[in-house]
């Protein structure tokens, strides 16, 4: 069965990790997290994929279990872990302009264009996170093997 989030995106594809899988780690997001999920597709990926004309959004890493995200070798403190966050490219876009778009005319908490190449603006991935209410940081970062970089 398929549970939607919103038009666009279900629970499945941002619960979704060929990893948890792999080990047999459990990915399930409670009440709270799942109503964290909602607001992140609600406010940036459906208003995203409306600007882009209803062009599909691949989500790489949306919501994930303290057990995943340490065997990934992130933080057990990710905001991945409270279904804030989601990692995801649009084919055949640019990330650079689609992570330039969340910067200039959305709300967010942090925004990372991490392994961006400019020979190859299809390479690496857009990381955003939003939290419910206030306390949005507007932090936005540029991530590469040198490690983080404020973006200006």
């Amino acid at each position: 069965m398929t549970t939607k989030l919103t038009p666009h995106f279900t629970l499945e594809e941002m619960t979704f990790s060929a990893t948890a899988k792999k080990f047999n780690i459990l990915n399930e997001p409670t009440a709270p997290q799942i109503e964290n999920l909602k607001y992140l597709c609600s406010e940036i990926l459906e208003p995203l994929r409306s600007y882009y004309e209803d062009k599909p959004i691949r989500v790489t890493s949306g919501f994930r279990s303290p057990t995943l995200s340490e065997k990934i070798g992130s933080s057990k403190n990710s905001q991945h872990c409270q279904g804030c966050a989601v990692d995801f490219t649009m084919p055949g876009f640019d990330n650079r302009n689609v992570a330039s778009h969340i910067k200039n005319n959305f709300i967010f908490d942090q925004l990372i264009l991490e392994y961006y190449d400019e020979n190859d603006p299809l390479k690496g991935w857009i990381h955003v996170s939003i939290v419910q209410g206030d306390g949005n940081r507007k932090d936005a970062l540029t991530k590469d093997r040198e490690g983080y970089k404020v973006w200006k």
